[in-house]
């Protein structure tokens, strides 16, 4: 495969290679981007810190972004340290000059170490001048507070904040809030007026150097290969943590990442929306069996919401008004049948106080990320008396849809995939759960009076006979729609 795009990084050279141009460099080739590169700065560092720093002449900074882009050009770029008022001024009138608009400022002000990277009266010139330019800010929570002139020590001050910035002209602002809670590392996006909460797991690491380059260089790559601004966060971060998680463990002070992951691809619902629903109205027959045993749970279909990944498709069959999107073409698509609904996942249902009879999750625990939380929002915006109705699929079931896109597209790699045909690669966190699992989890929630209604039938090409035994008295089958009541 060829490169996606190419990204340009404007930004200062680390010598030991953790972070800066060197981070960024790597971190392009990982998503299968081009990358290109103007230096703003030469720093003498390690792993324990900076020991001198050296200015490029700003003129030479400007001939560097000159001959990329009157040659090659970008289809996104970012920048890093820009330590000076002439040098950020330079960078500002670049841009404009060679328009480009997918720009992410990551406003590098503090070293790991603690050194300072970008010197203190240059500050409002890299607000007054870069900021306004910006597709997105990546500030951390100390370079968003010094920037919105605040303090910030929780979620919330950290929503304020990016509010404030985006105030100031950039077009999203995503506020890296590392450890704002105990034992989870949260990063607020605000964009458009929304705000899109991203958590993770909090690694308690010391090789975290070079963090703040390789998210801001990674949502650059996925923007430089055409996937949207929330997505291209959601992937930068899971690229982050599995670049902590592998960290090499090389210096003796804070550490670099590890850089040869394989970034996970968007959803083939997202990229493929109109192919889903050619899909799904071809072969109804796959999934006769759920809708109907979905419709028969259903006390109300004007009072029940719709969530997940096609739940437009799902719920325009079903007589269901609303819905959940998490992929912006589904969502499209939905509302062109008369569905309302919002962008959205099961983990952050973008609902407050009203509440339904029936929530259905179709499908939805076989690839959310963590499902137990999606079942707590469901739990949270179902009345009481109220029902939740959701479908899974047993582990080692075979989703033939995926197999099938996948294979029209030329997408399948057996490689890549497990002993059943089920291409891992074309949807992000693909995971089997077992019936007893599910029952724990709305069991922990706080559903009661769970019902198997049943287990529907294999797909006839795509099976294999050693799957997972049914609860005794159900035929065995790819999928099991259970139905719950919230007391």
């Amino acid at each position: 495969m060829n490169y996606e795009g190419i990204a340009m990084t404007v930004a200062g050279s680390d010598s030991g290679g953790g972070a800066g141009v060197q981070a960024d460099l790597k971190t392009f080739q990982a998503f299968n981007v081009f990358g290109v590169s103007a230096l703003t700065s030469i720093t003498s560092q390690n792993t324990n810190g900076v020991r001198s720093i050296q200015d490029i002449s700003p003129d030479i900074v400007a001939d560097q972004i000159d001959m990329i882009m009157e040659d090659m050009g970008c289809d996104a770029a970012k920048t890093g340290m820009v330590s000076s008022e002439e040098i950020i001024e330079i960078i500002a009138g670049r841009v404009e000059k060679h328009k480009i608009e997918k720009l992410v400022v990551d406003p590098v002000m503090v070293a790991k170490s603690g050194d300072r990277l970008l010197k203190k009266e240059a500050e409002k010139t890299l607000i007054d001048k870069l900021i306004p330019l910006s597709f997105l800010v990546t500030p951390n929570a100390e370079e968003a507070g010094i920037i919105a002139g605040m303090k910030i020590g929780s979620v919330e001050t950290a929503r304020e904040a990016a509010a404030k910035i985006a105030s100031m002209g950039a077009g999203g602002v995503l506020v890296k809030g590392g450890h704002l809670e105990e034992d989870r590392a949260v990063d607020i996006l605000y964009n458009d007026g929304k705000y899109t909460l991203f958590e993770s797991e909090w690694f308690d690491s010391k090789n975290t150097h070079g963090t703040g380059c390789t998210l801001s260089s990674a949502i650059t790559a996925s923007l430089a290969r055409g996937e949207n601004l929330e997505n291209s966060v959601r992937i930068a971060k899971d690229y982050i943590s599995r670049a902590i998680e592998n960290a090499p463990d090389i210096g003796k002070g804070h550490g670099p990442l590890y850089h040869k992951i394989i970034p996970r691809a968007t959803s083939a619902f997202e990229q493929e929306a109109r192919d889903f629903d050619f899909w799904f109205s071809r072969n109804m027959k796959v999934f006769e069996s759920e809708l109907l045993a979905e419709k028969e749970l259903l006390t109300n279909p004007e009072n029940a919401i719709s969530i997940g990944v096609g739940s437009g498709l799902f719920a325009s069959r079903l007589g269901i008004k609303k819905g959940i999107e998490p992929a912006a073409g589904m969502a499209e698509l939905a509302r062109e049948k008369g569905i309302d609904v919002k962008i959205g996942s099961a983990e952050n249902i973008p609902y407050g106080d009203e509440t339904f009879e029936t929530v259905l999750l179709s499908t939805i625990l076989s690839y959310c990320e963590d499902p137990l939380k999606a079942l707590r929002e469901s739990y949270r915006i179902c009345r009481r008396g109220g029902h939740i109705v959701l479908s899974f699929l047993p582990r080692e079931g075979s989703y033939s849809m995926l197999y099938d896109l996948a294979r029209a597209h030329g997408r399948f790699d057996k490689d890549r995939s497990p002993e059943h045909p089920y291409p891992l690669k074309f949807v992000k966190g693909a995971q089997w759960v077992s019936i007893e699992n599910v029952k724990e989890l709305i069991t922990e929630v706080g559903f009661t009076d769970l019902e198997y209604v049943q287990t529907l039938t294999r797909h006839p090409r795509y099976s294999n006979e050693d799957i997972e035994k049914p609860t005794i008295g159900y035929k065995q089958g790819d999928f099991v729609v259970i139905k719950a009541r919230k007391p």
